[in-house]
């Protein structure tokens, strides 16, 4: 028996049970909830390695009881203990506690809003979306959060109801933005993190890029490019074509 606590996110105190039966046979591991959670749901950047406390699988893991090489074989086709990990989270069942569900959805909540807030803007006059306005939006409407659900439908699912009391839009827009040689690579590192549609050097040495972005970013990335060039930046908003 390997413990892993120490590579991984806290002690035994901070693990639950996650398990699955087959046929008559229980099967039971010992995992850190929110990365099993996370791993449930498919994040990407998760191994199953991050998720298991110990590397064994228990017929009765209160007792101690190892599951025996013939069953894990008999049900899994394997007596690897990762990849049966891996069935037993995404397929069985994760026992979390009360606390640890409202911990969780309190967490995806705030990520949700973050993220609304963050990409989401008013399409009536192309100008960010406050959270606060975002955290109201979501009293009013008794959104609960779903935990069950992926991030991404779950965000498409919200983002229909706010539509009923508020406008909301995640249109792009294409913004042209023109910098002096001499402040070029000062913004290189803020407009290469947006998406370039195109970009070219005049003879002058000035750099003249598209790039497109959320409309609701629009104001704070003129206003960070304009910190860096001390106000020698052309920013104007063009047609895609």
């Amino acid at each position: 028996m390997f413990y892993k606590g120490e590579k991984n996110k806290g002690n035994l105190e901070n693990t639950v049970v996650a398990k699955i039966k087959r046929a008559d046979h229980n099967f039971e591991i010992l995992v850190y909830p929110f990365q099993a959670w996370d791993f449930r749901l498919g994040k990407s950047d998760l191994k199953i390695e991050d998720v298991l406390a110990y590397e064994e699988v228990y017929s009765d893991l209160q007792k101690s009881n190892v599951a025996s090489r013939e069953l894990l074989l008999e049900h899994f086709e394997t007596e690897d203990v990762f990849k049966i990990a891996e069935k037993i989270v995404k397929d069985g069942d994760v026992q979390l506690t009360t606390a640890q569900k409202q911990l969780m959805m309190e967490k995806r909540e705030k990520e949700i809003i973050n993220y609304i807030s963050k990409y989401a803007h008013d399409p009536k006059n192309k100008t960010p979306i406050p959270e606060q306005r975002i955290v109201n939006a979501f009293e009013e409407l008794k959104i609960k959060i779903n935990l069950s659900k992926h991030k991404e439908k779950e965000i498409e699912e919200i983002v229909d109801k706010l539509k009923r009391i508020m406008p909301i839009s995640f249109e792009k827009i294409i913004l042209m933005v023109e910098v002096p040689a001499n402040y070029a690579g000062k913004i290189s590192s803020v407009i290469y993190k947006q998406e370039i549609v195109d970009q070219k050097w005049l003879s002058s040495g000035a750099l003249v890029a598209k790039i497109k972005i959320p409309a609701g970013q629009k104001q704070n990335l003129v206003s960070d490019l304009n910190n860096l060039t001390h106000g020698n930046l052309v920013a104007t908003v063009v047609d895609e074509n």
